[in-house]
């Protein structure tokens, strides 16, 4: 994996978020890359990079010190399409992790959901295509596959684009594939931050549902397949752990109840009812998309062009990719989960 940015220059877009600014961090650790250029439309959160930055690079040895000198900060928004095409010059990789990914936001907000989920997609697709860039990586998530939130419409919208992107073109260069991620642990704005608010200000965890059940996986995990992708991708892939795991959301939260009750006492978890656009469950890929699905070590891949094969499905790989039916973490799995990646500090 060493190799993948060996005397590259890559483009991390989104690079101020839990996944992007964690992207860029691994990258500066441990890659022999040439440049790496960090995007986003969020100052303070660009700010707050380079003091982590600088927090983890804390030998200031000379290879320390040179690695800074290869990266950039960019501030930009990828609804501009000519920051866009500055940002992608001369880039060989470029990680698409921009998105409004907020269901409740999304849902006030769809016009802008679609300027920056959709549109913001396609000003990177032509871009890239325009300064001709080796790969692209598109960042998605499992609300794309049978979507009911503009959130997920408008992902499942941004993966058809990318997917379909080079089908008129002659000679493409840029490949051109995705990931689907579950809900990311303690990423920023996420489930886990939020109950952990509600029990510091409120004593009070609201849960939509007992019966809630979803895909998660670490911000290693993330990051590990983005990078197993790159290595492996042809173009027009969608890439997808079969190794997240599946929890009860009720789980979760008694764990935080009984985690936090060593200093806060009588919290209580009150069920509020689920919302209009919110899922019970997720489900990795549709049938269609199983159907064209191959399974590589610990990864289902996507071949989109096959979409549509005669490839029989049965029950047992229903049971793979739907997370009512997947085997669900205990408590105590959860909680080993929790604290090996320091969570809960």
């Amino acid at each position: 994996m060493k190799n993948i940015f060996k005397n590259k220059i890559i483009l991390i877009t989104g690079a101020s978020g839990t996944i992007g600014s964690a992207i860029v961090l691994k990258i500066l650790k441990s890659q022999n890359f040439k440049v790496v250029r960090a995007m986003s439309n969020d100052e303070n959160g660009l700010h707050e990079l380079l003091e982590n930055i600088d927090v983890n690079l804390t030998s200031f040895n000379l290879k320390d010190r040179m690695k800074k000198k290869k990266f950039r900060i960019l501030y930009g928004d990828i609804r501009d399409y000519n920051r866009c095409l500055s940002a992608t010059k001369n880039v060989d990789i470029v990680i698409h992790a921009a998105a409004m990914k907020h269901i409740s936001i999304c849902e006030y907000n769809p016009e802008e959901t679609i300027k920056t989920n959709i549109l913001g997609t396609k000003n990177i697709l032509n871009a890239c295509k325009a300064n001709k860039v080796k790969k692209l990586i598109i960042v998605s998530t499992d609300k794309a596959a049978y979507p009911t939130s503009d959130m997920g419409k408008s992902k499942r919208k941004a993966e058809n684009l990318a997917l379909t992107f080079n089908e008129k073109a002659k000679n493409p260069v840029t490949k051109i594939s995705c990931v689907r991620f579950g809900n990311v642990l303690g990423s920023r704005g996420s489930v886990i931050p939020r109950f952990i608010k509600q029990i510091n200000s409120k004593k009070l965890i609201h849960l939509s549902s007992k019966n809630m059940t979803r895909f998660v996986m670490t911000i290693d995990d993330a990051v590990r397949l983005i990078f197993k992708s790159l290595k492996l991708m042809k173009g027009s892939e969608i890439f997808i752990f079969k190794s997240m795991y599946s929890i009860k959301i009720l789980d979760l939260a008694e764990v935080l109840k009984k985690f936090y009750s060593k200093h806060i006492k009588n919290i209580r978890i009150k069920i509020t009812g689920v919302s209009v656009k919110e899922k019970f469950s997720e489900i990795l890929m549709t049938e269609k998309e199983y159907k064209s699905s191959i399974e590589k070590n610990d990864m289902y891949i996507i071949n989109f062009k096959k979409i549509g094969s005669k490839k029989k499905m049965n029950y047992y790989d229903l049971k793979n990719i739907d997370s009512r039916n997947t085997k669900l973490l205990k408590k105590d799995q959860i909680l080993k989960i929790l604290i090996k990646n320091k969570i809960l500090l």
